[in-house]
Order: C-alpha cells, then structure tokens, then sequence
C-alpha cells in the first residue's frame, strides 16, 4: 500500500501515510480508552471482586466463576484455555482469557461463505492463571487487567456468552409453554417480566430457540 502511494507521486504518499497515521492513532486511542475505562471500573467494584495474585480457590470451577463475575462487573466476556495436567489426570494449571485474545484462524471455506461472522479476537491479553498448590488448592499466578479495547457497559454485559445461562427452574418453564403451544416470543416476554427484565432474565432469544431446536 505503502509502495503505490510512492509511485503515485509525493502529495498522494502524504495523504497515505497521513491516512495511516490516522488509523495507528485511532486504534491506540481506543485501547488507552479501554484502559481508562476499566481502571475507573476496577475502582468502582468492591476489592473482593478483584483478583489477586495467591488468592486461592478449592475447585478449577469456582477459580472460573469467580473471575468471570469480575469479568461482568467490568464489562467483557470470558473462556477457558489451555490447560496441563499431571500424570493423575488431575489439573495442573488453567489460563483463563478475555474473549477478544488471539485472533480468528483463517477459513478455508471463506470463498464460499455469503455472510461473515464480525471479527471479535484482537489479540487482547486480559487474562487469569490458576495453579494447583501443595495443599492441593488452586492458586492465582498471573493477573493481567489491561483490556487493548473498549469494554461494554454492566447494562450489557448479559448479552455475553460466558455470562448467559437458563437455569433448572427456567427449563421447566420453557418446557412447560412448549408443550403448551404457547408462542416463543409471548413465553420470552412472560420469563423476562418475571425475572425484573430481560437484562436479568440471564440469557437472550438466540438461547431459547437453540434449547428448543432439539425438540
């Protein structure tokens, strides 16, 4: 790109390059926004909700609950990654990631696809790493808080994946005004009044329908 604007005359290599000047400071002014707007966050929640380096927790799975109740109180979602295990089978250590890090593996197929899915990995580095102790408990290792993107509001947080969940009671619900030929959109309407709204309801339509597909 750099090259053609060479080619194409001196004013027109200005314009480029001031192009991209333009860009390389937009997108650091988005991660220093990001930054920002997590710290004032961070300081905004309570202590206990932060994690610490050699805080420690009984199960891999209250070590993941508990940094992705953080996660939501800030304002992004999260996932496993890797992971190794001792010769037992037992864990070992877990990495726990924002879900903007790494980045997409190209498709082979993307000759062939009509519609692409948004781009939502930009190699951010937020992350949590446990590791198992001598008295058998898992213990924080590695803390990184600095997102390199804007995080979302708590307002939005429930429309994240690691964030959203029907529950048992919800299920049953569910069940219950399928087999009562009850519309899907008035059964939503009715659960999301019941749980105060649907930022509380704890998962959005997409979920509903993929629950009852199977069906």
């Amino acid at each position: 790109m750099e090259n053609n604007c060479m080619e194409d005359g001196e004013g027109e290599t200005s314009t480029g390059l001031n192009i991209l000047e333009g860009e390389s400071n937009k997108k650091s002014s988005q991660a220093m926004k990001g930054n920002e707007k997590t710290d004032l966050v961070s300081s905004s929640i309570r202590k206990q909700l932060i994690p610490v380096i050699g805080m420690e927790f009984e199960t891999e799975d209250l070590a993941l609950k508990f940094y992705n109740t953080y996660a939501y109180n800030i304002g992004f979602s999260i996932r496993r990654s890797s992971c190794h295990k001792f010769k037992s089978g037992q864990l070992r250590d877990r990495l726990f990631v924002c879900f903007a890090e790494g980045k997409r593996e190209i498709d082979k197929r993307v000759s062939n696809v009509k519609y692409h899915r948004a781009e939502t990995r930009c190699g951010c580095l937020a992350r949590m790493k446990i590791s198992c102790h001598l008295n058998d408990k898992y213990r924080v290792i590695e803390f990184v808080f600095e997102h390199n993107h804007v995080t979302t509001s708590p307002s939005k947080t429930h429309l994240f994946r690691s964030h959203r969940k029907i529950t048992l009671a919800q299920i049953a619900e569910v069940d219950m005004a399928d087999s009562l030929g009850i519309a899907h959109k008035a059964a939503l309407e009715f659960l999301s009044r019941q749980a105060g709204g649907r930022e509380s309801l704890g998962f959005i339509p997409d979920d509903y329908k993929n629950y009852l597909h199977p069906k």
